[in-house]
Order: structure tokens, then sequence, then C-alpha cells
């Protein structure tokens, strides 16, 4: 092919410049959309643990009439680890670009 000018009055450079552009613009979005699934999955997980360490065992509480003190005790650590991951997540989405 000739080096001239390029249809479009381009010259071979500017069309590098281009393309490189449009590459490093569809590298941002890529990254943003992992480290919004990746912040996605951690959140759902945090609600997995509230669910799984909160609720299951109020509603075991609940159908027996009673609550002991370690079932109080683990409650409060699913409820802070899932806090923890929640907010885990938050601190992930600062890397978005």
């Amino acid at each position: 092919m000739a080096n001239g000018p390029r249809p479009g009055g381009e010259a071979d450079g500017e069309g590098d410049e281009e393309r490189e552009r449009a590459r490093l613009a569809r590298d941002i979005l890529v990254h943003n959309e992992q480290v919004k699934l990746t912040a996605n999955l951690m959140n759902i997980g945090a609600a997995g643990f509230a669910i799984t360490g909160i609720v299951a065992p109020l509603t075991a509480a609940m159908a027996t009439g009673r609550v002991t003190a370690p079932a109080l005790a683990l409650m409060a650590v699913w409820f802070v680890l899932g806090v923890g991951l929640h907010f885990g997540a938050r601190l992930t989405l600062t890397t978005l670009r």
C-alpha cells in the first residue's frame, strides 16, 4: 500500500493514534466492568452472610422460643463479617478508572 494520505485525509500516524486511543478506552471499560462484577460478587456474599448468620438463627429462635448466648455471639460475628465484606466491595469500587 502507498504511504501517502489515506482516504479521509488521515496520515498513517494519525490512524495509529486513533486506534491506540480506542484500544485504551476499550481496556478501561473492560477493567471497570470487571471491578464492578467483583464488587457485586462480594456484596452478594455479604448478603449471604447476613441471611445465613442472622436471619436463619432468628427464625430458629422464634420457632423454639429461646435464644442462647452462643447463638447471639455467632450472629454478631456473621453480622461483622457481612458488613466487612460489604465495605470491602465498596473499597474495590475505588479502583474504577
